[in-house]
């Protein structure tokens, strides 16, 4: 008995044993894999960034800078760490050291980007007021038939309000909501002229599109911009050999929704159930009289409204040299609107 105790302590021992060496091993592999990697973000000033996004790459491992442009972060031995702000061009680092110090750059591209504003053009960085931009990129792939159409969901604090659904009907600009002064129509501005609306202007001209909001911005124009301006640059001809493009739009429209309605059968039912006065022998009354023929049902939905399509061709002429330059566009648009005709 003895023997069979010992023996069976001895074992236990060993499994201990085994366990705490495991237990040590799998922590010092652990500690093997994490490493703490800290610094400061500062910007080309020296001054300390607070916000700056610092993520392992791959992961959602993640911190952010505090006050100070500190940081702190336990990453995987030889992991890249990226670091990111807006405004200032991404970083990335590998980690090779335990304390990485970094200076962000200003993104060059993001900030020398020009945008026209009443006296001329600015940088977006040397802004002040308050202004959106929308360029030719934005427009670009868009079925669009008006210049209005290019503001929408593209600038912010700008709301285009259509009261018609009538084709080449010109839509309501309203720049940061309603005006209690009479019109609250913002000014138009193309290439340098006043003009009463838009519909004189193809998108495909379009070069740029700015909207003055504030009384800042628009101080230039005076009283006559107290709603907002809208400024457009249309294209011009660009240096080298004269050419000759084509553009061609073409899409179709149709209603998105109809809601379910009563059948004829259905209508009648529920008349006689609203109404006891109406009976079967009132609906055998519009069967004689000629009234209804007692199955059809009329879909008036497709009596009103059908598919319609919509072309826009497009043809530019444009060349330069030092002596000036030229642009020259012709184009169609039909669109025959979803309504039926009489």
């Amino acid at each position: 008995m003895k023997m069979k105790k010992m023996k069976r302590h001895t074992g236990l021992r060993k499994v201990m044993l085994m366990l705490t060496f495991l237990f040590i091993c799998v922590s010092y592999a652990w500690c093997q894999q994490l490493k703490k990697v800290s610094g400061k973000i500062v910007d080309d000033l020296k001054v300390p960034m607070i916000g700056v996004s610092v993520i392992e790459k791959g992961t959602s491992n993640g911190v952010i800078s505090d006050l100070d442009g500190n940081y702190e972060l336990q990453v995987k031995e030889g992991a890249t760490i990226v670091f990111s702000y807006v405004g200032y061009v991404t970083q990335e680092k590998k980690v090779t050291a335990n304390i990485i110090n970094i200076t962000m750059k200003e993104d060059s591209k993001t900030l020398d980007e020009v945008v026209v504003v009443g006296y001329g053009v600015q940088r977006k960085s040397d802004l002040t007021g308050a202004i959106s931009s929308v360029k030719t990129e934005d427009i670009e792939n868009r079925s669009i038939t008006r210049a209005e159409e290019a503001l929408q969901g593209k600038t912010a604090g700008v709301q285009l309000v259509s009261t018609t659904a009538q084709p080449g009907t010109s839509p309501t600009i309203r720049i940061r909501g309603f005006s209690s002064n009479g019109t609250s129509d913002p000014l138009y501005v193309v290439d340098g002229l006043i003009v009463s609306d838009l519909s004189a202007v193809d998108p495909n001209n379009i070069k740029s599109m700015e909207v003055l909001k504030d009384a800042a911005s628009a101080a230039i124009y005076g009283a006559q911009a107290g709603n907002g301006v809208v400024l457009i640059t249309t294209k011009s001809g660009s240096m080298g050999k004269s050419s000759i493009s084509y553009d061609f739009q073409y899409s179709i429209s149709s209603l998105a929704r109809k809601p379910e309605v009563l059948t004829s059968q259905e209508y009648l039912q529920q008349k006689m159930e609203e109404d006891p006065t109406f009976t079967e022998k009132n609906v055998q009354e519009l069967i004689d009289n000629g009234t209804w023929d007692g199955k059809s049902s009329t879909d008036w939905y497709d009596v009103a409204f059908n598919p319609s399509s919509t072309s826009h061709h497009t043809v530019n002429f444009q060349g330069a040299n030092d002596r000036g330059s030229f642009f020259l566009s012709l184009n169609n648009l039909y669109d025959n609107g979803i309504i039926r005709e009489n």
